[in-house]
């Protein structure tokens, strides 16, 4: 068998249905097992994640003719919750560009530093800027201002929650690549045939220009925040 980057392998979590799918290239399916799930609870059962992968992963391999290394996870789960604050600076007539955006950045992570502690930061995005007091949705080009403002939101899971799928992925010689979360990436589908796992190959890609990537591999396309990649490893 050998390692081929080409293929990406998702798996989704929610409460009564698990699903794994590999992607080739062209975000085609190669492979799709699911299972349903009878739960009357509002948690994921865990514990049916180490029979699921069981008996996927190995039918996933002969598939492709290559082993499975990394997962990405779109997980649809009760405990992910956000965190919304707002971050402020005074400048003297600067043009806004990256460089200042990113000395915002840094400052509201390190206000909620203790925060986050005990967190996965799934995704970060910056909902709001206010240039001298107005409003934009994305940030303008070559745009001189004296006083700077952003919202942020941190979308944010547990790390105990994704310690347990780690350790159970670890079984398997899998690591997670990437928690995704189920709301987000319904927030920009259009309707219900809109192909999930095609969007989740789109936000990993840089779909959302506002979103602040926290990984340290590259993407092939790459948004605005293309240099904060890395920027809290």
């Amino acid at each position: 068998m050998i390692n081929n980057l080409e293929n990406k392998i998702f798996l989704f979590l929610g409460i009564n249905k698990f699903t794994i799918v590999a992607l080739n290239s062209t975000n085609e399916f190669v492979y799709k097992g699911e299972t349903s799930i009878n739960n009357n609870s509002n948690q994921i059962k865990l514990d049916f994640l180490d029979n699921f992968l069981n008996e996927n992963i190995f039918k996933i391999e002969k598939k492709l003719d290559e082993f499975v290394k990394n997962i990405f996870l779109i997980i649809d789960h009760q405990n992910i919750f956000p965190i919304r604050l707002s971050i402020k600076n005074k400048f003297d007539n600067i043009i806004v560009n990256s460089n200042s955006i990113r000395k915002l950045i840094l400052e509201a992570k390190s206000c909620c530093n203790k925060t986050l502690e005990d967190l996965n930061i799934l995704h970060m995005k910056i909902d709001k800027f206010y240039i001298d007091g107005t409003y934009f949705e994305i940030l303008p080009e070559k745009k001189n201002c004296n006083n700077l403002s952003i919202e942020v939101t941190y979308i944010c899971l547990p790390k105990k929650i994704s310690k347990t799928i780690e350790d159970i992925l670890s079984k398997y010689q899998i690591s997670l690549d990437k928690i995704l979360s189920l709301k987000y990436l319904n927030s920009f589908l259009d309707d219900k045939n809109d192909n999930l796992y095609v969007m989740a190959q789109k936000i990993l890609a840089g779909f959302n220009e506002n979103e602040v990537y926290i990984t340290n591999k590259y993407p092939k396309k790459l948004g605005f925040f293309e240099k904060f990649f890395n920027f809290f490893n």
